[in-house]
């Protein structure tokens, strides 16, 4: 965008913001505001669910963060004036270990002694698997139901696809169950990847059940029964004891109204808006504010996020604009701040990522070593910390997961995408110059010779033996431990537990509390770092993004959006850690 319309824009937007005392800062909920008495609180829980709040809502998502919904939670259940909680489940697009997380937060709020209803509309597998494991009360409405009919697993295979095309993958890997680029060069799932996906599948699904029966009180041979004959209406729901009551979302906070003297507050813990000073107007715009940009002294728990695929440099490839990325150099950055910062105590790693670059994820790993000398690193993994993922967590202190995080992939992928057929069919001709025998070794216009192919296996051979290295030094394994469960086999939370892989299950939560306790500060308040941007570059980059309908389409689908950032990185990296995590549980 040119930069005469953004000094034109940016006067009325602080204008606005001034004048109608919105909220352009954070996060930071507080007690109900303005009740009459006692009140219910409305929670609802749709569409995207990122794992951190946006520092600045304008022009970006609205959407509610996880970080957000658990602190709300947790703040109601403590919260004197809040007598019940009600939770809204529409559609959620949200993975199976992070839908526990919330699940456990839901509970956690339950066992204050407050009661929490969950009402539910047409609900999947996910949602309703994160709503029986934890609510104390189950509505459903009319004409709403419940799809229970069992998870499936479905990978995508490209290769006839890019064979129209005239693309060919020319793959390598390191590891039998390195499988991460299968989708470009099979139809099918190799015998070595059917064998892991059919545990992960399995392990999963006894998840699944486990939470439906504790939540429900079902024995386990009925709720198998049930799901082999879902899905359900909301009335046959109730009838065999997936729900409590039919009723719609209006009827339910009717009755909560004339329960609770203060009524139903759907917009808990927002604050009341208020004039921006011109203090407030120079700090959102990134100036300097005197004392207030002056460094924490205080002890501190600082939680630093690594989500998205693992890409090196500072940059962001076009292709992966519209997503989160692990850039190394943003993420090495803010490690080292961290490990010279004094106030800060003890560091919680957040990280969901399928991996990446091999370099970057070694450049993360040594950063995450440095610092966890110094003070506790405690590796906290949401739905997928799998191959560069599990590699940047080995270098931390401990490291937590859920039961159905996707991790491990020890494993290295690489190679290139040959264009030469693509470019035949539209009629695009080359022809190429070149000193050395091994010149056009990465030109997408051709093969790799024999020789070459036995070139790039050395250097993926020399990246997975420091891979495991990494391991073996980070987790304090012997090497045959580490060769045990490596290979580029993906494992689930509970299964690495067994492995050796992490240390102990639990959520982001647990990873805090431990991460308190490790540092000597158990009282010691948890923030983001690095601190979040202002709103001068927050607004910068929303309006000179630039999102096409392809891009915004394939995000919605994993194996999609997996199969995209595959295909980006390979256009720059010779050799990846990357999971192979090319299909969709549901």
């Amino acid at each position: 965008m040119p930069r005469l319309f953004l000094r034109k824009l940016l006067p009325a937007v602080v204008l606005f913001a001034a004048i109608t005392g919105c909220d352009l800062g954070g996060d930071e909920p507080s007690t109900a505001q303005g009740a009459a008495g006692p009140v219910a609180v409305l929670l609802q829980i749709d569409g995207e669910i990122p794992s951190f709040p946006n520092p600045v809502s304008f022009l970006t998502s609205t959407a509610m963060s996880q970080y957000r919904l658990e602190d709300l939670l947790n703040r109601a259940s403590k919260d004197v004036q809040v007598q019940e909680v009600i939770v809204h489940f529409l559609a959620p697009q949200i993975g199976w270990a992070r839908a526990g997380e919330i699940g456990d937060a839901i509970s956690r709020f339950r066992e204050s002694g407050k009661p929490i209803t969950c009402h539910l509309e047409q609900v999947d597998n996910l949602t309703y698997w994160m709503a029986s494991r934890s609510c104390s009360k189950i509505a459903i409405a009319p004409a709403g139901g419940i799809d229970l009919i069992g998870l499936s697993l479905e990978a995508i295979f490209l290769k006839d696809l890019l064979d129209s095309m005239g693309v060919t993958a020319d793959i390598l890997h390191e590891g039998k169950y390195k499988d991460a680029a299968d989708s470009l060069t099979r139809n099918d799932m190799s015998p070595e990847s059917r064998e892991a996906m059919e545990s992960l599948l399995g392990e999963l699904h006894e998840n699944f059940v486990a939470g439906i029966v504790s939540g429900r009180k079902l024995d386990r041979q009925t709720v198998n029964d049930l799901i082999d004959g879902g899905p359900y209406t909301a009335s046959k729901s109730v009838k065999i004891g997936l729900a409590d009551e039919v009723t719609t979302i209006g009827a339910l906070l009717a009755a909560m109204r004339e329960k609770y003297p203060g009524g139903v507050q759907d917009e808990y813990g927002k604050e009341p808006p208020k004039p921006l000073s011109f203090t407030d107007l120079v700090g959102l715009l990134g100036g300097q504010t005197g004392g207030a940009d002056l460094e924490p002294t205080h002890p501190r728990i600082a939680v630093i996020p690594a989500i998205g695929p693992i890409v090196g440099g500072s940059s962001v490839d076009d292709l992966l604009g519209s997503m989160d990325v692990i850039s190394d150099m943003d993420l090495v950055t803010a490690l080292s701040e961290a490990t010279r910062d004094d106030s800060i105590k003890a560091v919680v790693l957040r990280i969901d990522s399928p991996g990446g670059s091999a370099l970057a994820s070694d450049n993360i790993w040594e950063a995450v070593r440095s610092l966890s000398e110094k003070k506790p690193v405690v590796a906290s993994m949401g739905d997928v910390a799998a191959s560069g993922g599990y590699y940047i967590a080995s270098a931390a202190t401990e490291i937590y997961a859920s039961g159905s995080t996707l991790t491990g992939s020890i494993g290295v992928v690489g190679g290139k995408l040959v264009l030469a057929g693509a470019m035949e069919k539209l009629g695009v001709h080359t022809q190429t110059l070149s000193r050395g025998q091994r010149a056009t070794m990465a030109s997408p216009f051709r093969p790799f010779t024999q020789e070459e192919r036995s070139a790039v296996a050395r250097l993926m051979k020399n990246t997975y033996d420091i891979f495991i290295d990494r391991v073996v030094t980070g987790r304090k394994l012997d090497r045959s431990v580490v060769l045990a469960a490596a290979q580029g086999r993906v494992w689930t939370g509970s299964q690495a537990l067994s492995t050796g892989l992490i240390d102990k299950m639990g959520t982001f939560h647990d990873a805090v509390e431990r991460a308190r306790k490790l540092s000597g500060f158990p009282s010691a308040p948890v923030e983001m770092h690095p601190k979040p941007k202002s709103f001068m570059e927050i607004l910068s980059e929303q309006i000179t993004d630039q999102q096409n309908v392809f891009l915004s389409t394939t995000r919605r689908f994993p194996a999609g959006r997996n199969a995209l950032v595959l295909a980006s990185l390979l256009r720059g990296q010779k050799v990846l850690t990357f999971s192979p995590v090319f299909f969709e549980v549901r």
